[in-house]
């Protein structure tokens, strides 16, 4: 992709991705990427916002997306503990889109997703389950995991 920045693991700012799979024909797809763009700028440096919209099938089939929207929670392959690959869902290799300001961006190396959810979602429950302090709180399956108080 020409002009579009590339994120590698040394100017990467956090350790994990939100990336939310979307396109324009979908009603219930229109409110996401205004919620992934206020978002983003609450949770700063802490997490990579990316917007794909209107992927192409094979990327789609990569990440496992049969609904949109779908919000997925990304890390590098490599901070990923090796013993939890089997809960992996999806493995994408230099995924690209669109940062939440609309300028293009590929996020370098294997990401590897471990959460996602799919339709319309309000913004506390995208906050809660994506947000930068709730990565070891959910599990791979879609679900949150217990936390004691």
């Amino acid at each position: 992709m020409s002009g579009a920045a590339v994120e590698n693991s040394s100017t990467r700012p956090g350790p994990v991705a939100i990336v939310l799979v979307t396109a324009d024909w979908a009603g219930p797809s229109r409110p996401a990427p205004t919620l992934l763009r206020e978002l983003s700028r609450r949770w700063g440096s802490a997490v990579r916002a990316v917007l794909v919209d209107s992927a192409q099938d094979d990327v789609l089939d990569l990440l496992e997306v049969e609904v949109v929207p779908t919000w997925l929670r990304l890390h590098p392959v490599e901070s990923v503990d090796a013993t939890a690959d089997d809960a992996l869902m999806g493995v994408v290799e230099d995924l690209a889109g669109k940062t939440p300001t609309g300028d293009d961006i590929v996020l370098s190396g294997r990401w590897a997703v471990n959460h996602r959810r799919t339709g319309a979602l309000p913004k506390h429950v995208i906050a809660e389950e994506f947000g930068p302090g709730e990565v070891s709180r959910s599990g791979s399956d879609g679900q949150a995991a217990p936390t004691s108080s």
